[in-house]
C-alpha cells in the first residue's frame, strides 16, 4: 500500500462497515483498495483492515488475488511477516484484517539522506529471513519492493514483509491453488523490481525471482538508485561503502537465474559476514509431504539425465541415492583454508631458482629468477616451476589438494608483504571425472580454488582465497582462538589476478587487489595488534594452496623487515633557542636589532696649569 493522497482523506467510510470492527482512520491506498486503522471490538486491539475496491470486487480475477493474499498470509507465521487476523465479505466488497504495523514503509527510509549501512544490513537480513521462511513454506512473494516492507516502530523498527497478493505457491496441490492468477507467458509485478524471467513468464518464475528483487532493494537502499541495464557496483556509486557488498549485489542481479544465489539462505550466509553480532539464521522449515515428494521427483529427474550415458553410471547413482537417504544428512562443506591445512601426506623438499636480498633492516625473497637456490616444502599434489611460474598441474590419479611452503630460513621483522599473481581453472571434464561427480551428487566437490597463505606454527594461518573469475574473494584466518572469514569483491573477469597480503608494525593485516594506481583494499583491516608475530607462533612462512583445479602462481615476492626502534627515526638534535629578556615597551614596528659597539673611552682630561705665586716663587 502506498501512502495516502490528499483526495483520499475526503472518502468517508462508516465506522461500523465491518461487523466486529470499528474503522478509525484511512492510513493508505493502493491499486486494489484502501487500508484503514481499526479497532477489533472483541479484544479492544488495534488492527489494519484492507478493503478491496468496490468496483474491483465485481471482477473475479481481483477477488481471487485478494483471497490469495489471505491464503498466503494464513500459511505464514513469522516475526518479520505481517500476520493475518481475519477475512470476510460485506454487502459490496471483501476485506482482510491484519496486524497493524505502526511505522513507515522502507520507501520512506530509503529517501532519507543519511545512510546507516550497518542498520540497513541488519534490516536487510530481517527481510531475507522472512522470505527464506516463506520459501520454506512453499510461498513465493513475486512483488517485493520498498512499499511492501513496513518498519514496526513499536518493536524497535524491525522490518515486516506485507502484500502477498501476487504470491505463488510451490505446492500446486495446496488449498491455495484454486486462487491461481497467472497464466503462462504473462508478466505480473512491479517492473523495476522484477527478475528478467518474471517479466516474460511470471507463472514459471521460481524462488530465485525473489532473490533478484532483494538485490534491487539492497542496491537502491545503498545508492538511492534502481539498477537499470549495465550498472556500476554500489561502492563506485557511493564512495565509502564496503566493497564486499559489490559481489553480493552483483550475484543477486545476475540475468540468468542459474548464476544467482541458489537460495535465500546462501544470500543470508554472505550478509551475516558483514554484520557483526547478527543473529544466526532460522532453522529450515519442515516441508510438507507433498513438497518432499515433489523435491524427490525433481531430484530423480536430474539424476536420470546425468546417468543416461550408461547402465554402470545409473547403478552407481542408485547406490549413492540409497546411501544418501539412509544417512539422512549432508556433511557441511569444509572451508578452503581448513582443507589446505589438513594432513596431505609426508612433505617433500623441492629446490627452485630464486633470489634473496638482505641487509640490516629487511629481507626480500623472490622465486623463479636468480642464482640463489630456494627450497619449497611440498605437501599433497606435485608442483612444477615453468618459466618463473609455480604450477599445480591437474592429474586425475593424484589427490585434489596441494600445498607448497617457501622455506625462508631467516624471518626477523614485524612488517610483512607477500605479492603474487594467480590464475585458476577447473579440471577437464573427462569421463572419469563425470563418474566421480555422480558419486559426489549429494556432496558436491569443492570449487576450483587457489590460495595465498601465511603459515605459522601448530595450524595457525591466514589465507586469501580465489575461486575463479567473477567469484568473490575470501579472507580466512585461524590464529589460536581467533578464527573467522570475510567476503570481498568479485575477482576481475580478464587476465590474471594480482593479490597482496600485508601486515604493518601496528599489526594491521590487509589484503589488496591490483598493483600501482589500480591497487585497492579488499576487506576491512584485520587488527592483530603490535604483538602480531606471536599470534602466528613465529614470523609466518609464505605458502600457496590449490584445490580441484589447475593453479598458476607467478610474480612471487616475500618481504619482511624490522620497523625502526620506537616506531620512528630518532630526531636530529637542534641547539636550544637563545634566551630573550622581556622588556615592557610601547608597541612599535619591529626592527632588526643590531648590537652597537661599545664607545671608546674618553681621552684623559688635561690638568689646568697651576697659577704662579704672587711673589714669583714656585713652591
Amino acid at each position: 500500500m502506498s501512502s495516502i493522497d490528499p483526495t483520499a482523506i475526503s472518502r468517508h467510510r462508516s465506522p461500523d462497515l465491518i461487523s466486529g470492527y470499528r474503522l478509525e482512520k484511512l492510513v493508505g491506498t493502493g491499486g486494489m483498495g484502501e487500508v484503514h486503522k481499526a479497532t477489533q471490538l472483541s479484544l479492544g486491539r488495534t488492527v489494519a483492515v484492507k478493503l478491496l475496491n468496490a468496483e474491483l470486487a465485481k471482477d473475479p480475477s481481483f477477488i481471487a488475488r485478494f483471497q490469495k493474499e489471505a491464503a498466503a498470509l494464513a500459511a505464514l507465521s513469522h516475526p518479520h511477516v505481517v500476520s493475518i487476523v481475519d477475512k470476510g465479505k460485506t454487502d459490496n466488497t471483501y476485506y482482510l484484517v491484519m496486524e497493524f504495523v505502526d511505522g513507515p514503509s522502507l520507501r520512506e527510509l530509503i529517501r532519507s539522506p543519511q545512510l546507516d549501512m550497518l542498520g540497513a544490513l541488519r534490516r536487510m537480513l530481517e527481510i531475507c529471513r522472512a522470505i527464506e521462511y516463506a520459501h520454506g513454506r512453499g510461498v513465493i512473494h513475486r512483488d517485493l519492493k520498498p512499499e511492501n516492507i513496513l518498519l514496526d516502530q513499536q518493536a524497535g523498527g524491525i522490518a515486516k514483509v506485507s502484500d502477498f497478493g501476487l504470491a505463488s505457491f510451490l505446492d500446486d496441490a495446496s488449498p491455495s491453488s484454486r486462487y491461481a492468477l497467472t497464466s503462462t507467458h504473462v508478466s505480473m509485478g512491479t517492473l523495476s523490481y522484477m527478475a528478467p524471467e518474471q517479466r516474460v513468464d511470471a507463472k514459471n518464475a521460481d524462488a530465485r525471482a525473489d532473490i533478484f528483487s532483494l538485490g534491487v532493494i539492497l542496491y537502491e537502499w545503498l545508492t538511492g538508485e534502481v539498477p537499470l541495464g549495465t550498472f556500476d557496483p554500489p561502492s563506485q556509486r557511493k564512495p565509502g561503502l564496503d566493497a564486499r557488498l559489490d559481489g553480493i549485489v552483483t550475484k543477486c542481479l545476475k540475468p540468468d537465474p542459474e548464476d544467482r544465489y541458489p537460495s535465500v539462505a546462501a544470500l543470508i550466509a554472505d550478509l551475516e559476514l558483514l554484520v557483526p553480532g547478527s543473529l544466526p539464521s532460522l532453522l529450515p522449515v519442515k516441508q510438507t509431504r507433498m513438497q518432499r515428494f515433489k523435491a524427490g521427483v525433481r531430484q530423480v529427474v536430474r539424476v536420470t539425465l546425468r546417468v543416461a550415458a550408461g547402465l554402470m553410471v545409473l547403478a552407481a547413482s542408485g547406490v549413492l541415492g540409497t546411501a544418501y537417504y539412509l544417512s539422512g544428512e549432508r556433511r557441511a562443506p569444509i572451508a578452503p583454508g581448513a582443507a589446505l591445512m589438513g594432513y596431505l601426506g609426508e612433505p617433500r623438499t623441492q629446490p627452485v631458482p630464486g633470489r634473496e636480498e638482505a641487509n640490516a633492516e629487511r629481507r626480500r625473497v623472490t622465486l623463479g629468477e636468480g642464482l640463489a637456490e630456494q627450497s619449497l616444502v611440498v605437501s599433497g599434489r606435485p608442483v612444477n616451476l615453468e618459466e618463473k611460474t609455480l604450477v599445480f598441474p591437474w592429474q586425475e590419479d593424484t589427490q585434489s589438494v596441494g600445498r607448497v611452503r617457501v622455506d625462508v630460513t631467516r624471518r626477523d621483522g614485524d612488517i610483512l608483504s607477500l605479492i603474487s599473481r594467480f590464475s585458476v581453472a577447473g579440471p577437464p571434464p573427462t569421463w572419469e571425472r563425470r563418474l566421480r561427480d555422480m558419486f559426489n551428487l549429494y556432496q558436491p566437490s569443492a570449487p576450483p580454488t587457489v590460495a595465498m597463505m601465511l603459515l605459522g606454527t601448530t595450524g595457525r594461518y591466514v589465507a586469501l582465497v580465489h575461486n575463479g573469475v567473477g567469484e568473490p574473494l575470501r579472507l580466512e584466518w585461524a590464529l589460536g582462538e581467533r578464527r573467522g572469514a570475510m567476503l570481498g569483491m568479485e575477482s576481475p573477469r580478464t587476465g590474471d589476478v594480482a593479490l597482496e597480503l600485508a601486515v604493518d608494525a601496528e599489526g594491521r593485516l590487509e589484503a589488496f587487489l591490483g598493483a600501482g594506481k589500480d591497487r585497492r583494499a579488499l576487506f576491512e583491516p584485520l587488527v592483530l595488534g603490535t604483538g602480531w608475530v606471536e599470534q602466528f607462533g613465529d614470523a609466518p612462512f609464505p605458502a600457496y594452496g590449490c584445490i580441484e583445479a589447475t593453479c598458476r602462481v607467478s610474480g612471487i615476492t616475500y618481504e619482511l623487515r624490522q620497523s625502526p626502534p620506537g616506531g620512528t627515526t630518532a630526531p636530529v638534535p637542534t641547539p636550544p633557542p637563545p634566551v630573550v629578556k622581556a622588556v615592557a615597551t610601547a608597541a612599535v614596528p619591529a626592527k632588526a636589532v643590531v648590537p652597537k659597539k661599545a664607545p671608546p673611552p674618553p681621552p684623559p682630561k688635561k690638568q689646568p696649569p697651576k697659577p704662579a705665586p704672587k711673589n714669583g716663587k714656585r713652591r
